[in-house]
């Protein structure tokens, strides 16, 4: 299920969420002169004189500082942002890499959100009088130290990172892109646009950060990650959940933090109801909640045709003797409470009815129709879909004795060493598959992926690589196969390659997509009917 996790993350948050990212801050004057400024997810000091020195303006990119003396120069000629010093910026991913020059300043673990200076990319101080030009220099000299200063005190849960980032790629000299890691969408603090990976956050088997609990992973769960993944894209979400279900989801981020818990997929039941109006409403029961505000259910609620989107909390709340709390989170991450409501209690007789009755109650509150009918959860994912063979070409490679199949409007060639390359864009470049069927056949792929591939691959881009997972079981084309997925840089942009062996009990089998991370949709299907399609002759 990781795979699907991992393409399902990568839907979800493949795109910046400035809207989440609250600017708004707290100013604690410091003896020295300084200023603290608090914002949501991190503290950033700005130096003695800086109060009175720079103007700030924000805006639905970010907060921008401003040397306020070049400013109101520039604004006298009728001509704004003059004076600019940087502009503070948050992501989701690494898209902020594209930027002329930039400074990152690190990455907040209870939003995972990047947050990053955009700096000016010419000189924006006022040229008329040389004091004013002084008094912008000296300011912007002094930015390397508010990069330096970002505190992120609420760093605990780490996400699982599948999918952040996004770019494009160049070929080598045989048509075929450089290799990937895994990803984690995270940055070097203080660093000028360069990429590194956290081991411990990367590698199976790492060690949870300090403070990684199992009633901290839940309330980031249930009151972070999943808002923040459904407003982002309320229609996926929905999609994920009700093929995958919110098991996987938990389990990825509890396993990424070394987190213990007893939980089975059993604990995490959901039902996917459609109302008389087109609202979809997932209601999602959770494991019995021990502390507040731990949650015991959860509901989605989504119109594609209004685009109505709405997250509900049902809270466990041991105060003044209320059991249960009905709360919303909103796309800016607004916080509300609406007041005690009765739970049915769990495993007694009635409670599906009671489930449909408070669903019915959530819908009512929401404005919604109360005429519910629930839709069977997908009884296969994707990849237990057969591709249409009727429709698709017999891609013939007698040089290694196999065939397999293809969409008929994709380019491919042979290449000895490389076996059949399938592009699903352009011919000789990424994106694209490839088929290799070797003449020997290992007997411990996944010995081999974790001993030779793996490290292999971490001597070819040693600081590139942003990260890798390796998969006992990955699931795709039907079956359950070992396989690592490389995430790595090359010419400023980042990529996926997923490496995947099979076996026709006398050879190998090796398939590879590469493709521009959190874009290959086309690529993994073309994939998933390659591995489909393979024939040994």
């Amino acid at each position: 299920m990781k795979r699907i996790l991992a393409l399902a993350l990568a839907m979800l948050i493949a795109c910046a969420l400035p809207a989440l990212a609250d600017f708004g801050f707290r100013e604690e004057g410091q003896s020295d002169g300084s200023v603290i400024c608090h914002f949501e997810d991190f503290d950033l000091t700005l130096p003695a004189g800086w109060e009175d020195k720079a103007l700030m303006v924000d805006g639905d990119d970010g907060l921008s500082f401003y040397h306020a003396a070049s400013y109101m120069k520039y604004l006298e000629e009728d001509i704004e942002g003059g004076g600019f010093l940087f502009r503070l910026g948050a992501s989701v991913n690494g898209s902020f890499s594209e930027l002329p020059a930039f400074k990152y300043l690190g990455f907040s673990e209870s939003s995972a959100m990047n947050y990053y200076m955009q700096l000016p990319s010419d000189y924006p101080a006022w040229m008329g009088d040389e004091a004013i030009r002084a008094e912008y220099d000296a300011m912007y000299a002094q930015i390397d130290a508010i990069a330096a200063s970002a505190v992120f005190p609420g760093n605990v849960i780490v996400e699982d990172g599948n999918g952040l980032g996004d770019d494009v790629v160049a070929v080598d000299g045989n048509g075929l892109a450089e290799e990937p890691e895994d990803g984690t969408g995270q940055y070097e603090a203080g660093g000028t646009g360069t990429m590194t990976t956290d081991a411990e956050a990367v590698e199976e088997g790492a060690a949870a950060p300090t403070g990684a609990t199992l009633e901290r992973l839940r309330y980031h769960f249930e009151h972070s990650a999943l808002p923040r993944y459904f407003f982002d894209d309320p229609a996926n979400m929905l999609d994920v959940l009700n093929r995958v279900g919110a098991y996987t989801l938990f389990a990825s981020l509890g396993d990424e933090n070394g987190v213990e818990y007893d939980y089975t997929a059993e604990d995490f039941p959901q039902r996917l109801y459609t109302a008389a109006d087109g609202t979809q409403l997932l209601q999602l029961d959770l494991p019995q909640p021990e502390v507040p505000p731990q949650c015991y259910r959860i509901y989605m609620l989504y119109n594609p045709g209004t685009q109505f989107a709405a997250f509900y909390t049902i809270e466990y709340e041991n105060l003044l003797g209320e059991t249960a709390l009905l709360c919303s989170w909103d796309a800016e991450g607004n916080h509300a409470d609406y007041g005690a409501v009765d739970v049915p209690e769990k495993g007694v007789e009635g409670y599906d009815a009671a489930l449909l009755a408070e669903a019915m109650e959530i819908a009512d509150f929401a404005g919604v129709s109360t005429e519910l009918t629930e839709s069977a959860p997908e009884g296969q994912e994707p990849d237990a879909q057969v591709p249409d063979t009727e429709n698709l070409a017999v891609i013939e490679c007698p040089e290694q004795g196999f065939t397999t199949l293809a969409d008929p409007a994709y380019e491919w060639d042979y290449q000895e060493g490389t076996g059949i390359t399938i592009y699903t864009e352009a011919g000789g470049r990424i994106p694209y598959v490839i088929v290799f069927q070797s003449e020997d056949w290992l007997a411990e792929p996944l010995e081999y992926i974790k001993e030779q591939y793996t490290p292999r691959i971490q001597a070819k881009y040693g600081d590139d690589l942003v990260g890798y997972v390796e998969y006992e079981f990955y699931d795709i084309g039907g079956k359950s196969l070992p396989a690592g997925l490389y995430t790595y840089k090359v010419q400023g942009h980042v990529v996926d390659m997923l490496r995947i062996y099979d076996s026709t009990g006398e050879h190998t089998v090796t398939y590879t997509a590469k493709y521009e991370q959190g874009m290959g949709d086309a690529t993994l299907a073309a994939l998933d009917t390659a591995i489909r399609g393979f024939q040994a002759e």
